[in-house]
């Protein structure tokens, strides 16, 4: 493998289902006619697990009747982050603190001449200034021109599945439990290294190209609930870099875990909103589940 492939592999943040969006193409519901809801049962109430989609278009982005008839069921509403916390109006604090470079240094000193010509010729494609990214760390920065190139393709973040409950639950006075804290989420991507912050970047400048046709793939298999398409889908991002797959994933499921279980040993219902990737595959929350010995069935 080349250090070229290395780069080319880098996954990206929101396509793995952190708080990254997805884009919504199709309606079709494959692989028996589900959805990507799994339920799973306690010794007295029930958890109803909904694969997230973090931004949808604005005209499309009707959510499974089964998602929310859980919602209805459910006490409280489970969420990577609580959206309705007063420390989520706080994330561009947050965001500056955690991305910025030390004092001294500069996106191109760290990035050098090659990548930096590379990452400045494509934020100008999306009408970025590169000038005014110029202290920020490389995470950071691919966070942006991802986020850039999801508008360009008409995707709200407002009409994305999170959003969509938040909302509806503010309005119904329905608690959120947020399983991390916006900080402790970016910080996951503020502790890689230099080196892994570079490879993230470029491998985001490389896949321009495959963007949208590879969200389109993606996306399909969510609505679709093919949860055997989903898991090949990030085995394949995550070939090459085993352990940001275990940040980004595994070890967050794991710590998930002990809060999940807790809220199986009460009595009153609850929906569980994540990333959709996190449901999937041997780390995933549903095998997770099924291990500890709790039923758990796709929807």
């Amino acid at each position: 493998m080349t250090a070229h492939d290395s780069r080319r592999r880098a996954p990206r943040l929101r396509a793995l289902g952190a708080t990254f969006a997805l884009a919504l193409f199709g309606a079709a519901h494959a692989d028996g006619g589900h959805h990507s809801v799994w339920v799973v049962q306690g010794g007295h109430n029930t958890l109803t697990l909904v694969g997230s989609v973090h931004a949808l278009p604005a005209a499309s982005h009707e959510l499974p009747e089964e998602a929310w008839r859980a919602y209805e069921q459910a006490k409280a509403v489970v969420m990577e982050v609580d959206l309705g916390n007063p420390e989520v109006g706080n994330v561009l604090e947050v965001t500056q603190t955690l991305g910025t470079l030390p004092e001294g240094q500069t996106l191109e000193g760290v990035l050098g001449p090659e990548l930096y010509a590379s990452f400045a010729a494509h934020a100008q494609r999306l009408g970025l200034e590169p000038g005014i990214l110029a202290r920020l760390r490389p995470w950071l920065v691919a966070v942006m021109l991802q986020q850039a190139q999801l508008t360009s393709l008409g995707l709200d973040a407002s009409a994305g599945v999170d959003e969509q409950i938040a909302q509806r639950a503010a309005v119904d006075h329905k608690p959120i439990i947020g399983l991390e804290t916006m900080a402790e989420q970016l910080g996951l991507f503020a502790h890689l290294s230099m080196d892994e912050q570079r490879q993230y970047l470029q491998g985001a400048l490389e896949d321009e190209d495959h963007f949208a046709a590879e969200f389109d793939a993606l996306v399909a298999a969510w609505r679709a609930g093919d949860a055997r398409a989903l898991e090949q889908m990030m085995g394949a991002e995550f070939k090459d870099s085993p352990a940001l797959f275990r940040t980004l994933t595994t070890e967050r499921n794991q710590r998930w875990m002990r809060t999940l279980t807790g809220l199986l040993g009460e009595d009153r219902d609850y929906l569980v909103v994540v990333g959709a990737l996190h449901l999937v595959g041997r780390d995933g929350l549903v095998e997770l589940l099924r291990r500890r010995g709790y039923a758990v069935v796709q929807h």
